[in-house]
């Protein structure tokens, strides 16, 4: 099954001593010692233990008391933190209508120049626009595509700068607006001005629509040029010659790092952390924010994918869909991007995702006052997620087939290729039969394998591990592991 609470139920104590034993006698190496029995370590992100019953999809940094081992125990792995809280509120933005503003307002073409993507063919997102089912719904599409660069000069009582307003012949629903502006947005992240909120009307057997911005025109120009030029920055960045997994990994590699989840986003109602905005330039972001730079930053690096609505805990969350080399994979950056990052979500299929999340329904499957209803949320266009041939443990993790010591040589010698490239998460696939006691075999019980790899690994890289920093994180629905380290 899916692995759920990153909580262990063994003892952190019982683990150290494991290791302990291990590192702690090895004549000449200075890696890894008993730590300080004096002291009390700060706990960090720990494993998950196989049987937990609940997914926690975040971890922040460990500091309650009651989580730390007994400090007359050597202490080289320490026990979970407690899970990032879910929000009573949602993570994903809905539309919301407002009335409509009768201030009049000039606009101005905004001056757009396109990101370069580094040799590679860039890929327009069109999932959301393929959705669309009737005519006026694909012509409203292309009439939001301009207005949207045209932006007022200053904001309105509402404090949002109105966008040029559309004009469309017929009556639309306000189901077809949703639902179109939605698609819109969907296949446009780098369109991160526009605000949570519409107005619409009729007039002369038109539906007249009214978008706003959420920056007026002399600031969205200014944050366009930034944004533009940190996305030209990041792709120029990338090696070339890729395949599409690489790039996905890059990409996936970028924005973990330089992105830190906004826990206060919720609450204060910062827009920016639900763009990409939040996540490239401020650096803080929401599952929606991660979502959208990551689906725009595939796009420009030639990867088709999507944005994927429904729920974790709860509470409404976003993640992505990617095709990689002809097959749909689910990516959950947010939930991968723990203290130390956890490859438990990446490139997963239906049945694994849907251990832990709940997909909300396509559009077309809903009634027009299901569409409509407050903080609906849906999906435009699901694809199917059917394989595991790029998942990342089976595409990268380091293969552990025995702990009979045959294959010993070739795990240390693929942990020191990462531990040389300073990796503080090293993945692995756990292809023996029983999964289940081939990590007790690697961590808790003998032989105590993953501490023998660490040792001579780490020696073989010419590094030294932190000591109290060790810990992982297991996954046996993609039978995988994730081991952390750190580095003096």
């Amino acid at each position: 099954m899916k692995l759920g609470r990153f909580d262990r139920k063994l003892t952190a104590a019982l683990l150290a001593f494991a290791l302990s034993i291990q590192l702690s006698g090895c004549a000449g190496s200075n890696l890894l010692s008993a730590a300080d029995s004096s002291s009390s370590p700060a706990p960090l992100s720990s494993a998950a233990s196989a049987d937990s019953q609940q997914e926690k999809p975040r971890l922040p940094a460990a500091s309650s008391s009651d989580s730390k081992p007994s400090s007359s125990a050597p202490s080289t792995v320490t026990s979970s933190a407690p899970p990032r809280k879910a929000k009573s509120e949602s993570e994903v933005q809905t539309p919301q209508k407002i009335p409509e503003t009768k201030d009049s307002q000039t606009v101005k073409r905004l001056s757009i120049q396109n990101a370069a993507s580094n040799g590679f063919t860039a890929v327009s997102q069109s999932g959301g626009y393929q959705a669309l089912k009737t005519e006026s719904e694909r012509t409203l599409y292309k009439l939001i595509e301009n207005s949207v660069y045209q932006v007022a000069v200053s904001k309105t009582y509402q404090n949002y700068a109105p966008t040029g307003q559309i004009s469309i012949p017929g009556k639309l629903t306000e189901a077809e607006i949703r639902l179109t502006t939605t698609a819109y947005l969907d296949d446009h992240p780098q369109v991160f001005w526009i605000a949570n909120a519409y107005s619409y009307g009729y007039r002369n057997d038109q539906t007249i629509l009214q978008l706003y911005s959420e920056l007026t025109q002399s600031e969205c120009s200014a944050a366009v040029l930034a944004f533009n030029g940190k996305v030209q920055s990041i792709l120029q960045s990338m090696p070339s010659g890729l395949g599409e997994f690489d790039r996905e990994e890059y990409l996936f590699d970028y924005i973990t790092k330089a992105c830190s989840y906004d826990d206060s986003a919720v609450t204060n109602k910062n827009w920016k952390s639900y763009t990409a905005y939040g996540a490239l330039i401020d650096g803080k972001a929401v599952c929606e924010g991660y979502s959208r730079a990551m689906l725009l930053l595939g796009g420009y690096a030639g990867l088709s994918g999507v944005l994927i609505r429904g729920t974790g805990e709860g509470v409404a969350h976003m993640w992505n869909g990617f095709k990689i080399d002809g097959n749909w994979y689910h990516v959950d950056l947010t939930w991968c991007d723990n203290t130390n990052t956890v490859y438990n979500y990446f490139n997963i299929d239906d049945k694994t995702l849907k251990l832990t999340h709940v997909i909300a329904p396509v559009a077309s499957s809903l009634t027009e006052a299901q569409i409509c209803s407050a903080n609906a949320v849906y999906n435009m266009t699901l694809p199917v997620c059917g394989s595991t041939q790029d998942n990342y443990f089976r595409k990268k993790g380091i293969v552990i087939s025995t702990l009979d010591g045959s294959k010993d040589d070739a795990v240390v010698s693929s942990v020191a290729a990462q531990m040389k490239q300073k990796k503080t998460t090293i993945a692995f696939l756990i292809t023996a039969a029983d999964y289940d006691a081939t990590i007790k075999g690697l961590t808790t019980a003998t032989p105590y394998k993953m501490a023998a790899y660490l040792q001579k690994a780490a020696s073989a890289a010419g590094v030294t591990l932190s000591l109290k920093n060790v810990s992982y994180v297991t996954d046996q629905a993609d039978l995988g592991l994730n081991v952390f380290v750190s580095y003096q």
